[in-house]
């Protein structure tokens, strides 16, 4: 079973720009607000850290690439989730906190299920690019999911069929691309 708090981190950190926005708009309307939008930030903020620091303490393996499929443009229809706080009218009102909370619960709910979690703007601001790929395991102990499609994270790599890759597998569908020597 996955860490919960890895998904946590990665939720409040896909969200860390629409904190960010959403407390520069809500300040001086609902300090409130923007209170607790700067509180999320520093959370998502360090989630993204703990996160990366977590992942690459975990095993490092080599995979071989038999599938790779580059997802970047997921990452700007996950951003187009941004714009409803901006195209509402937003009057700091307990109703619509209430409901831009509700939204965001519902869609954070909808992209961990769905594994769209990984597909992270601030990982891409970051220079990671999210793959998804089908990898075999170059070592002795078989990978329980080998042949599977799972993420990658990889920062500023182009990746090809049958290239062989060190990565440290964070979940059984998530390996991070660890930086060549």
């Amino acid at each position: 079973m996955p860490r919960r708090w890895v998904f946590c981190a990665l939720f409040l950190s896909s969200y860390l720009p629409l904190f960010c926005l959403f407390g520069i708009r809500s300040a001086g309307e609902s300090n409130p607000a923007a209170i607790a939008c700067a509180l999320l930030v520093l959370a998502g903020a360090a989630g993204t850290v703990l996160f990366l620091r977590s992942a690459r303490r975990k095993p490092r393996g080599r995979y071989r690439l038999l599938a790779v499929e580059r997802r970047d443009g997921d990452v700007a229809a996950y951003a187009a989730t941004y714009l409803l706080p901006f195209v509402t009218v937003f009057g700091g009102g307990w109703r619509d906190l209430l409901s831009l909370l509700a939204f965001i619960a519902f869609l954070g709910v909808i992209y961990i299920r769905s594994r769209l979690i990984y597909v992270n703007p601030l990982l891409a601001f970051f220079g990671f690019h999210p793959w998804q790929v089908s990898a075999s395991t170059a070592g002795s102990d078989p990978d329980p999911a080998e042949g599977r499609t799972r993420y990658l994270l990889a920062r500023d790599r182009s990746l090809h069929r049958q290239e062989s890759i060190s990565a440290f597998r964070v979940l059984d569908d998530l390996l991070l691309c660890a930086e060549e020597d």
